[in-house]
């Protein structure tokens, strides 16, 4: 096989299988709980080699609030801070609070997190509202979800 591919296709060819052994796929899981007082918390796990290497609080926090976006039943953005962020194995557990002003049940949630660097991110999210449950998946170009 070296000899058909040469020794740089064939170091190539191991360090992206490699890679795919480790991270075969693009996704994300984010836990949303809002509570009745309406204190919204989110968590967001990822792959770490997703990101930038050395990107921390500074820029993930801005992308992040660009990328996620829950709105309550009336329309209003809920306004979440990016409160931490720690490194579990090779992924990021990134943690975010806020607090809504109106009800989030019936409310939105828009999520294109990576999918703008990789076509076959999956974002899951398992929404927890008031005791209403639901699991919401978002794929490269879907649009906002209803809340339960």
């Amino acid at each position: 096989m070296v000899t058909m591919l040469g020794a740089a296709g064939a170091l190539t060819l191991g360090l992206t299988l490699a890679a795919w052994r480790a991270h075969p796929i693009h996704a994300g899981r984010i836990e949303l709980d809002v509570t009745p007082s309406g204190a919204v918390s989110v968590v967001v796990r990822v792959y770490q080699d997703d990101f930038t290497p050395g990107a921390g609080l500074r820029e993930i926090g801005p992308y992040l609030d660009r990328v996620l976006i829950v709105t309550d039943a009336r329309g209003a953005r809920v306004s979440l801070r990016t409160t931490g962020i720690v490194t579990e194995g090779d992924r990021l557990r990134v943690a975010m609070t806020g607090t809504a002003t109106g009800p989030v049940s019936h409310g939105r949630i828009a999520l294109t997190l990576l999918q703008e660097k990789f076509a076959d991110q999956v974002n899951v999210v398992d929404a927890r509202i008031q005791g209403r449950r639901a699991q919401l998946v978002f794929l490269r170009g879907d649009g906002p979800q209803l809340l339960p």
